[in-house]
């Protein structure tokens, strides 16, 4: 590495002598930026502390360490306000693998099953304003290769194969001649250019491949397309980004007039790791698509919807950094039991990495329900719930989605732990949740909830935690709070209330105990609660009468089996 040193020459230096040397540390300083830096632009063993390989549907020129495998699941959707319901959902996942420094290959896997964004003249739908229906699945298989790489600069090949398995619609053909085995593609040749440590811009020219017509409809066809972006890193756990992607010689999204218009498709948001190995990406934009030949198709009519977009990203890996904190003491039993959510409140811990649990419940009026709760990471859960909702008819009818059995999946990220640094614990969740009976409309809806929670030192812990729930035009806002009391000797007691407004006016509330067994993993809990149910929207819906409930919980320790 060069080194420049400057020797006074005199305590007052000639103004000449002065702007010389400036000139000669400007035209080294140009030099560098010009010539790979070796040693400046280190690499993170964490993948996700790097510059991003794709942002939303874009792609960038890095690419990941050989033997990174990742692994992501999101959604974008409309505004619910934009029509009745929750929005329109398009849901995403996939993954990667490099097999060298050089080269990965990506599955990625759509689904889409809602109107589109509003009515589309010339075109049939459904509802009162007649909006044409979009039902497809789709599978792209995608292969990326390093074409060039220092410091400075990455450039990278990249070719899709992708197929709609299914696509109904009246867009193109007919909703009654369903189409299947739509063949796409795309070829792009991303360019990121790396400024510093914190500053990448990115250029990514491209085709993408699709038949000019499907059933004597208008389709997209082979498209020249072209993007820029931008990514910023102000910390080394938060970056941030901004694209623009459009095709140069064709239309990509149908009007409300029913004409094919060109419009760019947009996409700024940003990205969190909340771990070394896992991070959340949110985002806004036009775009429909999550795969190479889609990423330019901006959402029908118009291209002017603006969709919000959440991903989350795993990285596993032995290599990689467990996590941001110092973690030097191992977890004691209390702690351990408070990874456990409350009775209408849920936990700001997580399980242990390699922790599963499951919970059994059964409560009056036919509530009961079931979940398992695993933990692949550090400060990540996933859970998957399955729960039928009270019957009781002194429930608002209008707030209750469903009294089938429903399901409801999503992760609970850990932002802080108080266990290891931080004043208080604090963790996001996000749970999708469906009704499973095929002999009614299946009803989704959407809720999320942020729990804060502080552990005092003389047995006494005390919880916040704010709700949104949102199913069809309803939508509930509450926020929680919950006292609880540990006796040392496995004894819980605990009091919660949910004050609701929105479209809800009725408090929630659940008392009971629960005691865990030793460390066997067991435990058993008894409420007594005027809640619908235990989680999700069914925990912000209060009935008139006083419903009882018993709850079996067993934790398993699945970490020998573990893959990461």
């Amino acid at each position: 590495m060069d080194f420049i040193v400057l020797h006074a020459i005199s305590p007052k230096p000639s103004l000449f002598c002065l702007t010389a040397r400036r000139a000669k540390l400007a035209g080294f300083l140009c030099a560098t930026a010009l010539v790979p830096a070796q040693t400046v632009l280190a690499q993170s063993v964490n993948p996700l502390d790097n510059g991003p390989t794709r942002i939303g549907s874009f792609e960038t020129g890095n690419m990941y360490d050989a033997g990174t495998l990742e692994l992501n699941v999101g959604a974008r959707q409309t505004s619910p306000s934009d029509r009745a319901g929750t929005g329109n959902q398009n849901y995403h996942g996939g993954g990667s693998y490099a097999f060298t420094d050089r080269f990965a290959l990506g599955l990625e896997l759509q689904n889409y099953i809602d109107p589109v964004g509003g009515p589309i003249d010339g075109f049939p739908g459904v509802g009162p304003e007649r909006i044409p229906q979009l039902e497809t699945n789709q599978i792209a298989l995608w292969g990326k290769y390093q074409l060039y790489k220092d410091d400075r600069w990455a450039i990278a090949a990249l070719g899709s194969a992708e197929v709609f398995t299914k696509m109904q619609t009246d867009l193109w053909g007919s909703w009654f001649r369903p189409q299947s085995n739509v063949t796409i593609g795309a070829l792009k040749m991303p360019i990121t250019y790396t400024l510093n440590p914190k500053w990448q811009f990115h250029l990514t020219p491209g085709i993408a491949l699709g038949p000019d017509e499907i059933d004597g409809g208008q389709f997209y066809g082979n498209m020249i397309t072209m993007g820029a972006g931008v990514s910023y890193r102000p910390h080394p756990r938060l970056a941030l980004f901004g694209t623009v992607e459009s095709p140069l010689n064709a239309e990509n999204t149908i009007a409300s007039s029913g004409e094919w218009v060109t419009e760019p498709v947009w996409t700024a948001g940003g990205r969190y790791n909340v771990t070394p190995r896992v991070a959340f990406e949110g985002y806004v934009t036009n775009g429909f698509g999550i795969s190479p030949a889609t990423s330019t198709w901006a959402f029908w009519p118009d291209g002017d919807h603006v969709m919000v977009g959440g991903r989350l990203i795993y990285t596993p890996g032995d290599k990689r950094d467990e996590s941001y904190r110092t973690l030097s003491l191992p977890t004691t039993q209390p702690q351990l039991n408070a990874q456990q959510d409350g009775f209408t409140l849920g936990s700001a811990a997580t399980l242990e990495p390699g922790l599963l649990r499951t919970d059994l419940w059964y409560g009056s009026d036919n509530n009961a329900g079931a979940s398992i709760n695993f933990s692949p990471d550090r400060d990540v859960e996933l859970q998957f719930i399955f729960e039928q909702f009270s019957d009781n008819t002194t429930a608002d009818a209008n707030l209750v989605p469903t009294t089938h059995v429903r399901y409801m999946i999503g992760p609970k990220l850990r932002l802080m732990d108080q266990n290891n640094g931080n004043p208080f614990s604090l963790a996001g969740r996000m749970l999708y949740g469906r009704q499973i009976s095929s002999s009614s409309q299946k009803v989704g809806v959407f809720f999320t909830d942020l729990t804060a929670n502080y552990k005092a030192r003389n047995g006494f812990s005390f919880t916040a935690s704010p709700k949104i729930a949102a199913w069809g035009s309803t939508e509930l806002v509450g926020l929680g709070m919950g006292i609880g009391y540990n006796f040392g000797n496995g004894l819980e007691l605990m009091a919660e209330a949910t004050p609701i407004g929105r479209d809800g006016s009725e408090t929630t509330w659940a008392a009971g105990a629960r005691y865990h067994l030793g460390q066997s993993g067991f435990s058993v809990d008894a409420q007594a609660t005027n809640a619908i149910g235990r989680h999700g929207i069914g925990s912000m819906i209060a009935q008139d009468d006083t419903r009882f409930a018993l709850t079996l919980s067993k934790t398993f320790d699945i970490s020998g089996a573990k893959f990461w």
